[in-house]
Protein backbone atom coordinates (compact mmCIF):
# COMPACT_ATOMS: atom_id res chain seq x y z
CA UNK A 1 0.00 0.00 0.00
CA UNK A 2 1.04 3.90 -0.69
CA UNK A 3 1.76 6.29 1.69
CA UNK A 4 -1.15 8.37 -0.27
CA UNK A 5 -3.72 5.54 -0.20
CA UNK A 6 -2.87 4.57 3.59
CA UNK A 7 -3.38 8.21 4.96
CA UNK A 8 -7.08 8.57 2.46
CA UNK A 9 -7.81 5.38 4.25
CA UNK A 10 -6.55 6.30 7.70
CA UNK A 11 -8.23 9.65 7.74
CA UNK A 12 -11.87 7.79 5.52
CA UNK A 13 -11.52 4.29 5.72
CA UNK A 14 -14.51 2.24 7.89
CA UNK A 15 -13.52 -0.15 11.25
CA UNK A 16 -15.29 -3.10 11.82
CA UNK A 17 -14.87 -3.83 15.37
CA UNK A 18 -15.03 -7.46 16.71
CA UNK A 19 -15.55 -7.69 20.34
CA UNK A 20 -14.97 -11.19 22.29
CA UNK A 21 -13.62 -13.21 19.20
CA UNK A 22 -12.37 -16.22 20.90
CA UNK A 23 -8.26 -17.13 20.05
CA UNK A 24 -8.28 -19.23 16.50
CA UNK A 25 -11.04 -18.97 14.92
CA UNK A 26 -11.13 -18.48 11.27
CA UNK A 27 -11.73 -14.61 10.30
CA UNK A 28 -11.77 -12.67 6.92
CA UNK A 29 -12.81 -10.22 4.49
CA UNK A 30 -13.13 -10.38 0.84
CA UNK A 31 -11.14 -12.85 -0.57
CA UNK A 32 -8.44 -12.51 2.47
CA UNK A 33 -8.55 -15.00 5.75
CA UNK A 34 -6.74 -15.32 8.34
CA UNK A 35 -6.43 -17.22 12.06
CA UNK A 36 -7.70 -14.83 14.74
CA UNK A 37 -4.56 -14.58 17.92
CA UNK A 38 -5.45 -13.21 21.48
CA UNK A 39 -5.46 -9.16 20.44
CA UNK A 40 -8.04 -9.41 17.31
CA UNK A 41 -10.68 -7.12 17.71
CA UNK A 42 -11.32 -6.07 14.06
CA UNK A 43 -10.53 -4.51 10.86
CA UNK A 44 -9.38 -0.61 10.32
CA UNK A 45 -8.88 0.90 7.16
CA UNK A 46 -11.60 -0.25 5.47
CA UNK A 47 -12.47 1.50 2.37
CA UNK A 48 -15.92 2.77 1.67
CA UNK A 49 -18.76 -0.09 -0.15
CA UNK A 50 -19.35 -3.57 -0.42
CA UNK A 51 -17.67 -6.27 1.71
CA UNK A 52 -17.94 -9.88 2.63
CA UNK A 53 -17.16 -10.71 6.26
CA UNK A 54 -17.04 -14.41 7.09
CA UNK A 55 -16.02 -16.42 9.64
CA UNK A 56 -15.84 -20.32 10.99
CA UNK A 57 -14.91 -21.25 14.76
CA UNK A 58 -12.74 -24.23 15.67
CA UNK A 59 -12.83 -26.19 17.95
CA UNK A 60 -10.19 -25.46 20.77
CA UNK A 61 -10.64 -28.73 22.69
CA UNK A 62 -9.48 -30.48 19.95
CA UNK A 63 -6.64 -27.99 19.73
CA UNK A 64 -5.90 -27.24 23.16
CA UNK A 65 -5.65 -24.48 24.82
CA UNK A 66 -5.07 -22.09 21.77
CA UNK A 67 -1.93 -23.94 20.29
CA UNK A 68 -1.62 -26.27 17.49
CA UNK A 69 -1.04 -25.31 13.94
CA UNK A 70 -3.73 -23.91 11.65
CA UNK A 71 -5.83 -25.83 9.68
CA UNK A 72 -6.13 -28.78 12.92
CA UNK A 73 -8.82 -29.87 14.89
CA UNK A 74 -12.81 -29.47 13.62
CA UNK A 75 -13.25 -26.82 12.16
CA UNK A 76 -17.43 -25.20 12.49
CA UNK A 77 -19.87 -24.23 9.22
CA UNK A 78 -18.36 -20.99 7.54
CA UNK A 79 -20.82 -18.16 8.16
CA UNK A 80 -20.51 -14.64 6.38
CA UNK A 81 -22.62 -11.31 5.70
CA UNK A 82 -22.10 -8.56 2.77
CA UNK A 83 -22.07 -5.13 4.31
CA UNK A 84 -21.91 -1.73 2.97
CA UNK A 85 -19.42 0.27 4.60
CA UNK A 86 -19.93 3.88 4.66
CA UNK A 87 -17.20 6.79 4.72
CA UNK A 88 -15.53 6.71 8.44
CA UNK A 89 -18.21 4.03 9.91
CA UNK A 90 -17.84 2.22 13.02
CA UNK A 91 -19.36 -1.36 12.58
CA UNK A 92 -19.35 -3.04 15.88
CA UNK A 93 -20.20 -7.40 16.13
CA UNK A 94 -19.47 -9.36 19.30
CA UNK A 95 -18.97 -12.92 18.97
CA UNK A 96 -21.66 -15.04 20.80
CA UNK A 97 -20.21 -18.28 21.97
CA UNK A 98 -23.71 -20.40 22.25
CA UNK A 99 -24.20 -19.69 18.82
CA UNK A 100 -20.60 -19.04 17.46
CA UNK A 101 -22.20 -15.95 15.34
CA UNK A 102 -21.16 -12.55 15.22
CA UNK A 103 -24.32 -10.18 16.37
CA UNK A 104 -25.29 -6.88 15.95
CA UNK A 105 -23.90 -4.39 18.63
CA UNK A 106 -24.29 -0.73 18.74
CA UNK A 107 -20.96 1.52 19.66
CA UNK A 108 -20.85 3.95 22.17
CA UNK A 109 -22.27 7.14 22.28
CA UNK A 110 -19.87 8.57 24.91
CA UNK A 111 -16.49 8.63 24.26
CA UNK A 112 -16.32 6.92 21.26
CA UNK A 113 -13.06 8.62 19.83
CA UNK A 114 -11.38 7.61 23.41
CA UNK A 115 -12.76 4.04 22.66
CA UNK A 116 -11.63 3.73 19.29
CA UNK A 117 -7.70 4.92 20.32
CA UNK A 118 -7.69 2.22 22.91
CA UNK A 119 -8.81 -0.88 19.98
CA UNK A 120 -6.46 0.84 17.25
CA UNK A 121 -3.39 -1.17 18.59
CA UNK A 122 -5.78 -4.57 18.58
CA UNK A 123 -7.32 -3.74 14.76
CA UNK A 124 -5.46 -5.21 11.64
CA UNK A 125 -5.52 -2.79 8.82
CA UNK A 126 -7.52 -3.65 5.68
CA UNK A 127 -5.83 -5.56 3.34
CA UNK A 128 -5.75 -3.82 0.25
CA UNK A 129 -2.59 -5.23 -2.05
CA UNK A 130 -3.57 -8.73 -0.36
CA UNK A 131 -1.59 -11.56 0.30
CA UNK A 132 1.66 -11.35 -1.20
CA UNK A 133 0.77 -8.49 -3.43
CA UNK A 134 -1.53 -10.49 -5.16
CA UNK A 135 -4.25 -6.55 -5.44
CA UNK A 136 -6.90 -8.16 -3.08
CA UNK A 137 -8.97 -4.98 -3.20
CA UNK A 138 -8.73 -4.54 -6.70
CA UNK A 139 -9.88 -7.85 -7.30
CA UNK A 140 -13.10 -7.57 -5.11
CA UNK A 141 -14.00 -4.25 -7.10
CA UNK A 142 -13.79 -6.35 -9.83
CA UNK A 143 -16.25 -9.08 -8.87
CA UNK A 144 -18.34 -6.44 -6.90
CA UNK A 145 -18.62 -4.15 -9.63
CA UNK A 146 -22.49 -4.49 -10.03
CA UNK A 147 -23.57 -4.93 -6.89
CA UNK A 148 -25.93 -2.77 -5.28
CA UNK A 149 -27.18 -2.86 -1.66
CA UNK A 150 -30.67 -3.10 -2.52
CA UNK A 151 -29.97 -5.98 -4.90
CA UNK A 152 -28.44 -7.91 -1.79
CA UNK A 153 -31.02 -6.52 0.49
CA UNK A 154 -33.33 -8.74 -1.85
CA UNK A 155 -31.38 -12.14 -2.24
CA UNK A 156 -30.09 -12.36 1.16
CA UNK A 157 -31.25 -14.09 4.17
CA UNK A 158 -33.46 -11.96 6.58
CA UNK A 159 -33.62 -9.85 8.82
CA UNK A 160 -29.82 -9.31 9.09
CA UNK A 161 -27.91 -11.17 5.66
CA UNK A 162 -25.82 -13.28 7.77
CA UNK A 163 -25.91 -16.79 5.65
CA UNK A 164 -23.66 -20.28 6.17
CA UNK A 165 -22.82 -23.06 4.34
CA UNK A 166 -25.96 -24.47 4.92
CA UNK A 167 -28.30 -21.36 3.94
CA UNK A 168 -30.70 -22.98 1.53
CA UNK A 169 -32.80 -21.33 -1.78
CA UNK A 170 -35.81 -22.43 -4.52
CA UNK A 171 -33.24 -24.81 -6.00
CA UNK A 172 -33.06 -27.06 -3.18
CA UNK A 173 -37.04 -27.52 -3.18
CA UNK A 174 -36.64 -27.96 -7.05
CA UNK A 175 -34.42 -31.12 -6.23
CA UNK A 176 -36.75 -32.10 -3.78
CA UNK A 177 -39.64 -32.11 -5.72
CA UNK A 178 -37.81 -33.95 -8.83
CA UNK A 179 -36.65 -36.36 -6.34
CA UNK A 180 -40.17 -37.27 -4.73
CA UNK A 181 -41.57 -37.12 -8.05
CA UNK A 182 -38.80 -39.36 -9.47
CA UNK A 183 -38.94 -42.28 -6.28
CA UNK A 184 -43.23 -42.10 -6.31
CA UNK A 185 -42.68 -43.20 -10.23
CA UNK A 186 -40.40 -45.61 -9.19
CA UNK A 187 -42.64 -46.43 -6.50
CA UNK A 188 -45.79 -46.80 -9.00
CA UNK A 189 -44.05 -48.92 -11.38
CA UNK A 190 -42.76 -51.55 -7.99
CA UNK A 191 -45.52 -51.69 -6.91
CA UNK A 192 -47.85 -52.47 -10.11
CA UNK A 193 -49.67 -48.91 -10.70
CA UNK A 194 -50.30 -48.16 -7.21
CA UNK A 195 -50.96 -44.21 -6.55
CA UNK A 196 -48.90 -41.84 -5.26
CA UNK A 197 -48.57 -38.80 -3.32
CA UNK A 198 -50.40 -37.94 -0.63
CA UNK A 199 -52.78 -40.23 0.93
CA UNK A 200 -51.78 -42.76 -1.69
CA UNK A 201 -47.63 -44.24 -0.95
CA UNK A 202 -44.87 -42.93 0.80
CA UNK A 203 -43.90 -40.06 -1.30
CA UNK A 204 -45.77 -36.94 0.54
CA UNK A 205 -45.68 -33.49 -0.37
CA UNK A 206 -41.94 -32.37 0.07
CA UNK A 207 -41.76 -30.26 3.82
CA UNK A 208 -38.79 -27.86 3.96
CA UNK A 209 -36.68 -28.20 7.33
CA UNK A 210 -35.20 -25.16 6.45
CA UNK A 211 -35.83 -21.90 8.57
CA UNK A 212 -38.07 -19.72 5.97
CA UNK A 213 -35.56 -16.86 6.97
CA UNK A 214 -32.29 -18.82 5.97
CA UNK A 215 -32.69 -18.97 2.43
CA UNK A 216 -31.37 -16.60 -0.61
CA UNK A 217 -33.82 -14.81 -2.58
CA UNK A 218 -32.99 -16.56 -5.91
CA UNK A 219 -35.80 -16.57 -8.40
CA UNK A 220 -35.69 -20.48 -9.98
CA UNK A 221 -35.17 -20.04 -13.34
CA UNK A 222 -36.10 -22.94 -15.70
CA UNK A 223 -34.42 -22.70 -18.62
CA UNK A 224 -36.17 -25.47 -20.01
CA UNK A 225 -39.25 -23.46 -20.30
CA UNK A 226 -37.89 -20.66 -22.41
CA UNK A 227 -40.61 -19.55 -24.51
CA UNK A 228 -44.25 -18.18 -24.34
CA UNK A 229 -47.22 -19.82 -22.55
CA UNK A 230 -49.88 -21.63 -25.08
CA UNK A 231 -46.77 -21.15 -27.90
CA UNK A 232 -46.84 -22.41 -31.42
CA UNK A 233 -44.73 -25.89 -31.82
CA UNK A 234 -42.25 -24.01 -34.19
CA UNK A 235 -42.22 -21.18 -31.85
CA UNK A 236 -41.42 -23.86 -28.87
CA UNK A 237 -39.25 -25.09 -30.80
CA UNK A 238 -36.72 -22.13 -31.97
CA UNK A 239 -36.69 -20.86 -28.00
CA UNK A 240 -36.12 -24.58 -26.63
CA UNK A 241 -32.97 -23.62 -27.87
CA UNK A 242 -32.36 -19.96 -28.13
CA UNK A 243 -32.91 -18.21 -24.79
CA UNK A 244 -33.56 -15.00 -26.24
CA UNK A 245 -37.12 -14.53 -25.29
CA UNK A 246 -36.56 -16.09 -22.17
CA UNK A 247 -33.78 -13.44 -21.24
CA UNK A 248 -36.06 -10.65 -22.34
CA UNK A 249 -38.73 -11.78 -20.34
CA UNK A 250 -36.64 -12.57 -16.98
CA UNK A 251 -35.24 -9.03 -17.54
CA UNK A 252 -38.89 -7.02 -17.96
CA UNK A 253 -40.39 -9.46 -14.50
CA UNK A 254 -37.77 -10.03 -12.80
CA UNK A 255 -35.22 -6.89 -12.85
CA UNK A 256 -37.46 -3.79 -14.10
CA UNK A 257 -35.72 -3.57 -17.50
CA UNK A 258 -32.58 -2.92 -14.83
CA UNK A 259 -29.53 -4.80 -16.85
CA UNK A 260 -27.49 -3.83 -13.25
CA UNK A 261 -29.78 -6.37 -11.41
CA UNK A 262 -29.11 -9.20 -14.07
CA UNK A 263 -25.38 -8.73 -14.17
CA UNK A 264 -24.94 -8.02 -10.53
CA UNK A 265 -27.05 -11.11 -9.43
CA UNK A 266 -24.45 -13.01 -11.94
CA UNK A 267 -21.52 -11.53 -9.31
CA UNK A 268 -23.61 -12.01 -6.40
CA UNK A 269 -24.15 -15.81 -7.06
CA UNK A 270 -20.80 -16.37 -7.97
CA UNK A 271 -19.55 -14.72 -4.41
CA UNK A 272 -21.65 -17.19 -2.81
CA UNK A 273 -19.99 -20.11 -3.97
CA UNK A 274 -16.55 -18.88 -3.91
CA UNK A 275 -16.22 -16.91 -0.80
CA UNK A 276 -19.73 -18.02 0.99
CA UNK A 277 -19.06 -21.66 -0.09
CA UNK A 278 -22.63 -22.56 -0.50
CA UNK A 279 -23.60 -24.59 -3.78
CA UNK A 280 -27.24 -22.75 -3.88
CA UNK A 281 -24.92 -19.97 -5.86
CA UNK A 282 -23.77 -21.97 -7.80
CA UNK A 283 -27.24 -23.52 -9.54
CA UNK A 284 -28.36 -19.92 -10.14
CA UNK A 285 -25.04 -18.79 -11.51
CA UNK A 286 -25.10 -21.84 -14.01
CA UNK A 287 -28.36 -20.51 -15.10
CA UNK A 288 -28.07 -17.04 -15.26
CA UNK A 289 -25.39 -17.64 -17.74
CA UNK A 290 -27.01 -20.31 -19.45
CA UNK A 291 -29.64 -17.78 -20.12
CA UNK A 292 -27.48 -15.21 -21.01
CA UNK A 293 -24.84 -16.98 -23.35
CA UNK A 294 -27.30 -19.21 -24.96
CA UNK A 295 -29.45 -16.55 -26.73
CA UNK A 296 -28.45 -16.28 -29.68
CA UNK A 297 -30.48 -13.63 -30.99
CA UNK A 298 -29.49 -11.66 -28.59
CA UNK A 299 -26.37 -11.55 -30.71
CA UNK A 300 -28.06 -9.77 -33.19
CA UNK A 301 -29.47 -6.71 -31.41
CA UNK A 302 -26.87 -4.14 -30.56
CA UNK A 303 -28.43 -2.81 -26.95
CA UNK A 304 -28.43 -6.44 -26.00
CA UNK A 305 -25.31 -6.93 -26.95
CA UNK A 306 -23.77 -3.80 -25.57
CA UNK A 307 -25.84 -4.33 -22.41
CA UNK A 308 -25.64 -8.02 -21.50
CA UNK A 309 -23.85 -9.72 -23.52
CA UNK A 310 -20.61 -8.06 -23.20
CA UNK A 311 -20.55 -7.60 -19.52
CA UNK A 312 -21.65 -11.03 -18.48
CA UNK A 313 -18.58 -12.14 -20.91
CA UNK A 314 -16.26 -9.51 -19.12
CA UNK A 315 -18.11 -10.55 -15.40
CA UNK A 316 -17.32 -14.49 -16.62
CA UNK A 317 -13.71 -13.87 -17.34
CA UNK A 318 -13.11 -11.93 -14.21
CA UNK A 319 -14.43 -14.75 -12.18
CA UNK A 320 -12.71 -17.85 -13.55
CA UNK A 321 -9.57 -15.77 -12.69
CA UNK A 322 -10.49 -16.36 -8.87
CA UNK A 323 -11.44 -20.05 -9.69
CA UNK A 324 -9.34 -23.10 -7.97
CA UNK A 325 -8.08 -25.33 -9.83
CA UNK A 326 -10.93 -27.88 -8.44
CA UNK A 327 -13.84 -25.50 -9.18
CA UNK A 328 -12.36 -25.23 -12.87
CA UNK A 329 -12.32 -29.16 -12.91
CA UNK A 330 -16.02 -28.63 -12.15
CA UNK A 331 -17.37 -26.32 -14.44
CA UNK A 332 -15.00 -26.22 -17.24
CA UNK A 333 -13.24 -29.51 -17.89
CA UNK A 334 -14.26 -32.79 -18.78
CA UNK A 335 -16.28 -34.62 -15.83
CA UNK A 336 -15.34 -38.26 -14.82
CA UNK A 337 -17.86 -39.48 -18.08
CA UNK A 338 -15.89 -37.29 -20.56
CA UNK A 339 -18.98 -34.94 -21.11
CA UNK A 340 -17.61 -31.50 -21.33
CA UNK A 341 -17.95 -29.49 -18.36
CA UNK A 342 -20.74 -26.72 -18.24
CA UNK A 343 -18.75 -23.54 -19.19
CA UNK A 344 -16.81 -25.57 -22.01
CA UNK A 345 -20.14 -26.42 -23.37
CA UNK A 346 -21.63 -23.13 -22.92
CA UNK A 347 -18.74 -21.33 -24.39
CA UNK A 348 -18.37 -23.60 -27.61
CA UNK A 349 -22.27 -23.20 -28.22
CA UNK A 350 -21.48 -19.34 -27.70
CA UNK A 351 -18.60 -19.35 -30.11
CA UNK A 352 -20.44 -21.00 -32.70
CA UNK A 353 -23.58 -18.84 -32.47
CA UNK A 354 -21.62 -15.78 -32.85
CA UNK A 355 -20.03 -17.05 -35.90
CA UNK A 356 -23.26 -17.70 -37.40
CA UNK A 357 -24.41 -14.31 -36.72
CA UNK A 358 -24.94 -12.92 -40.11
CA UNK A 359 -24.45 -9.71 -37.80
CA UNK A 360 -20.98 -8.71 -37.89
CA UNK A 361 -20.26 -8.69 -33.91
CA UNK A 362 -16.49 -7.04 -33.49
CA UNK A 363 -16.60 -6.37 -30.36
CA UNK A 364 -17.32 -9.78 -29.18
CA UNK A 365 -15.26 -11.53 -31.79
CA UNK A 366 -12.44 -9.43 -29.71
CA UNK A 367 -13.95 -10.27 -26.31
CA UNK A 368 -13.73 -14.27 -26.99
CA UNK A 369 -10.16 -14.29 -28.51
CA UNK A 370 -9.04 -12.24 -25.04
CA UNK A 371 -10.92 -15.06 -23.29
CA UNK A 372 -9.89 -17.65 -25.91
CA UNK A 373 -6.30 -16.60 -24.69
CA UNK A 374 -6.53 -16.18 -21.08
CA UNK A 375 -8.12 -19.80 -20.79
CA UNK A 376 -5.26 -21.52 -22.76
CA UNK A 377 -2.63 -19.35 -20.69
CA UNK A 378 -4.42 -19.82 -17.25
CA UNK A 379 -5.94 -23.57 -17.54
CA UNK A 380 -3.91 -24.81 -20.68
CA UNK A 381 -7.75 -25.41 -22.26
CA UNK A 382 -8.31 -24.60 -25.79
CA UNK A 383 -11.45 -23.02 -26.48
CA UNK A 384 -12.00 -23.65 -30.57
CA UNK A 385 -12.71 -20.99 -33.38
CA UNK A 386 -16.32 -20.98 -34.69
CA UNK A 387 -14.97 -21.97 -37.56
CA UNK A 388 -13.34 -25.15 -36.39
CA UNK A 389 -16.97 -26.05 -34.08
CA UNK A 390 -18.74 -25.80 -38.21
CA UNK A 391 -16.58 -28.34 -39.42
CA UNK A 392 -16.81 -30.44 -36.55
CA UNK A 393 -20.38 -30.49 -36.60
CA UNK A 394 -20.51 -31.08 -40.34
CA UNK A 395 -18.55 -33.73 -39.53
CA UNK A 396 -20.77 -35.35 -37.23
CA UNK A 397 -23.48 -34.54 -39.23
CA UNK A 398 -21.84 -37.20 -41.71
CA UNK A 399 -23.82 -38.73 -44.19
CA UNK A 400 -27.21 -37.60 -42.80
CA UNK A 401 -26.39 -33.86 -43.51
CA UNK A 402 -28.24 -31.90 -45.76
CA UNK A 403 -26.87 -31.78 -49.38
CA UNK A 404 -26.97 -28.46 -51.34
CA UNK A 405 -27.48 -29.58 -55.03
CA UNK A 406 -27.56 -27.07 -58.10
CA UNK A 407 -30.94 -27.64 -59.51
CA UNK A 408 -28.75 -27.48 -63.10
CA UNK A 409 -27.70 -30.88 -62.65
CA UNK A 410 -31.07 -32.48 -62.11
CA UNK A 411 -32.12 -33.80 -64.95
CA UNK A 412 -34.91 -35.66 -63.98
CA UNK A 413 -37.01 -37.01 -61.09
CA UNK A 414 -38.04 -41.14 -60.74
CA UNK A 415 -40.27 -42.19 -58.57
CA UNK A 416 -40.31 -45.96 -58.41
Amino acid sequence: MDQDTARLLFEQGACLVVLDAPTGIEFGIDLETWETGPLFSGLKMVPAGIHYIHYRAVDNKERGNGGGNRGEGRMGMQCGFFHDFTQGEVAVRRWDPQTEQLVVMAAPAADREEWLRSLDPRLGAYPVDGAVGSGGYERWKRLTSHVAPALLSRILPSPNGCFSSATGSAYEDEEMEAARKRLAKEYKKDSGGGSEGVGGGPFMEPTSTVDDNDRFGFTAIDVRHSFPRNAEPAVMTRYSVDKTWLLRSLLHSLWNDDVGQLLGELQISFLVILVGQNFSGLEHWKRLMHVVLGSSSALEDPGLVETVVAPALGILRCQLDECPAEFVTLVLEQDSDGHDGFVATLLSAFVLNLYECPQENARLEAIVDDLRRFLRDRFSWLLPTGKELQEEADLEDGEYAPQIVDPSEITSLTLE
